[in-house]
């Protein structure tokens, strides 16, 4: 049965069948396995037909844009994301080569960067030149943890301290939820579990090293199981939820700053007096003092938690949407603090970045152009040693946030060039 066969029996009700719901038509047609991609991407044309349909338009540009994230690798195939009709498309730049001296990042790279907005592949890359000329950026990944924070409650303040204090002393519960959490992972390994107690409830910050995937939902799965056997021992322990919002997941906040989540990326570079006033046309100590009357005194004047940049989201998400990262995570992996101070008659350049979470595998990195873009980059799929690739990734998209970072600060302190560039980049005036 083809396509308008389907859709005209479906969609004129001349079918009244469960298995024929607009959310699940890939299991109508996906009766052979091998033919799982081949359904997702007839129920996908379905679901866009009847959308142009109702709204007497066509949509080429999503029909085109598809992205088949199908997959049969496991006892239930699954579609990707749910009600596909196509996929959505975003421009897509590069620069390079840059150089970068990380420890798994190390030599020459061409950085992919997707975005609708003018000027900021121009920015990253004038950043870049001038950090190519000081010789490459130190990058380096400090912290590798994802972290996910169950919330038990217990009947009394006494039963929470009890709880808290034996997870604490890691000795046979602690070793008992470690194993448990450990079963079923072939990669990840638990680092810690911290309590948190407030009155009779405790969020448990469990510490998982995820390899190259970002590990969230790993976490999540691992962390689960370490509460099963929690609870077995203790009866008389409720699971309030799975994620009790100290993880903290797709939300800024201090803790993650504080304690990381993710990757925690450190980057340092050297710039001459000379080759800042060359290419950026300033002396470098008006960008130090940019920096602190900028960064620090007007972001702590508006109240930011973790805002002490230039704009870091715009470099982040480029990066993001490019290597298929969950975009929802620009929110917290945003959190950086910008370093700009003299040595010398020598410009020191760098960033802090607590909670960068990204992977090079799962998610969105395996389909289409993120895939691609990763390949661009040297970082696709599983490192060797696990979690190498996604170190390296790390340590990449933290030396484009440095120069991009360079660049604005540099570009702001000329009184009108940010106003003046974006128009003409933009506009074209």
């Amino acid at each position: 049965m083809g396509v308008s066969d389907v859709r005209k029996e479906f969609f004129e009700g001349r079918i009244k069948s469960r298995e024929l719901e607009f959310a699940i038509l890939e299991r109508v047609f996906g009766k052979d396995p091998e033919k799982w991609s081949e359904s997702n991407v007839k129920a996908a044309s379905l679901r866009l037909e009847e959308l142009e349909n109702k709204m007497n338009k066509k949509f080429e540009g999503i029909r085109n844009s598809y992205v088949d994230n199908s997959s049969v690798k496991r006892d239930t195939p699954t579609t990707g994301i749910e009600q596909k009709i196509g996929g959505a498309s975003v421009p897509l730049g590069v620069i390079g080569p840059v150089k970068i001296l990380g420890s798994y990042a190390k030599g020459e790279f061409y950085l992919p960067l997707a975005t609708n907005e003018a000027a900021l592949v121009a920015g990253i890359n004038r950043g870049f030149k001038i950090i190519n000329e000081a010789g490459g950026i130190k990058s380096i990944v400090v912290k590798d943890h994802m972290a996910r924070a169950p919330l038990i409650e217990t009947p009394d303040p006494e039963k929470a301290k009890e709880i808290s204090d034996k997870i604490r002393e890691k000795r046979e519960l602690y070793q008992e939820m470690k194993k448990a959490a450990e079963s079923e992972s072939r990669v990840s390994r638990l680092l810690d579990i911290q309590p948190f107690q407030i009155g009779r409830r405790v969020h448990l910050r469990f510490y998982f090293q995820t390899g190259d995937s970002m590990g969230m939902n790993s976490a999540t799965k691992y962390s689960a199981n370490a509460i099963k056997v929690l609870r077995e021992k203790y009866p008389f322990v409720r699971l309030r939820s799975l994620t009790g919002n100290l993880c903290t997941d797709k939300k800024a906040s201090h803790i993650n700053v504080l304690l990381g989540r993710g990757k925690s990326v450190e980057t340092h570079v050297v710039i001459p007096r000379e080759v800042v006033k060359k290419i950026f046309k300033v002396e470098p100590e008006i960008i130090v003092e940019l920096n602190q009357l900028k960064n620090y005194q007007g972001s702590s004047l508006a109240g930011t938690i973790s805002g002490f940049n230039a704009n870091v989201a715009n470099t982040i998400a480029a990066m993001f949407i490019a290597t298929g990262q969950d975009c929802a995570q620009i929110t917290e992996s945003s959190s950086c603090f910008i370093h700009a101070e003299m040595q010398g008659d020598n410009l020191i350049f760098g960033v802090t970045l607590p909670c960068l979470e990204i992977a090079t595998v799962g998610g969105g990195t395996g389909f289409g152009t993120a895939k691609e873009c990763l390949e661009i980059l040297g970082c696709y799929g599983p490192g060797d040693p696990p979690g190498s690739n996604a170190k390296k990734l790390a340590e990449i998209i933290g030396a484009a946030v440095t120069a991009q970072d360079l660049n604005l600060i540099a570009a702001e302190a000329h009184e009108y060039e940010l106003a003046e560039s974006h128009i003409k980049l933009a506009r074209g005036k």
